[in-house]
């Protein structure tokens, strides 16, 4: 169950995203949702999100972005590292689905670990995008709720570059 933080603050996680095990929203102590309408095709969203070592050019929460194995672009089993929110992440693309769905999971600092999980949903004008992430970890019960907000601030910036980035393609 989504602890009363989460509960409180209104957040439903999406029905349609499917979670690594052990990494979805019931077992977080950190969930954050942002969601945004883009004038663009999910293709053109979808190819953005894949090409990682771009995200620095557009997201400015993002550094120091390298695929470890395979790519270039980002795709099922791909491992990929980078610098987000002041800390370096190596996730693992767990769920690919082209044009639709990519989560990735990854161990955090102190223990913690968590799963961000992006949903592009086709609409007649373009298409809906959903971004998730679910964290865990004793450490998160202390700094939890300014984990969130953070979260939640970066990643409404991180769709709203990429809504700039897509709508210019």
């Amino acid at each position: 169950m989504l602890s009363e933080e989460n509960s409180l603050a209104g957040l439903v996680p999406d029905p349609r995203i499917d979670w690594p095990e052990g990494h979805g929203p019931a077992l977080a102590r950190v969930f954050a949702q942002n969601k945004i309408d883009i004038a663009a095709a999910p293709e053109t969203v979808w190819s953005l999100l894949l090409d990682c070592k771009r995200w620095p050019d557009w997201y400015f929460h993002c550094s120091d972005v390298s695929v470890i194995s395979g790519g270039p672009l980002l795709q099922y089993d791909t491992r990929f590292r980078f610098k987000t929110l002041g800390f370096f992440f190596n996730p693992k693309i767990d769920v690919f689905e082209p044009f639709r769905m990519l989560v990735w999971s990854a161990k955090g600092p102190a223990g913690t670990k968590g799963a961000h999980a992006w949903y592009i949903e086709p609409t007649p004008n373009g298409c809906h995008v959903v971004t998730e992430e679910a964290q865990q970890g004793l450490l998160l019960s202390i700094i939890g709720r300014r984990t969130r907000k953070r979260l939640l601030k970066a990643h409404g910036e991180w769709l709203r570059a990429l809504k700039d980035l897509a709508e210019d393609s």
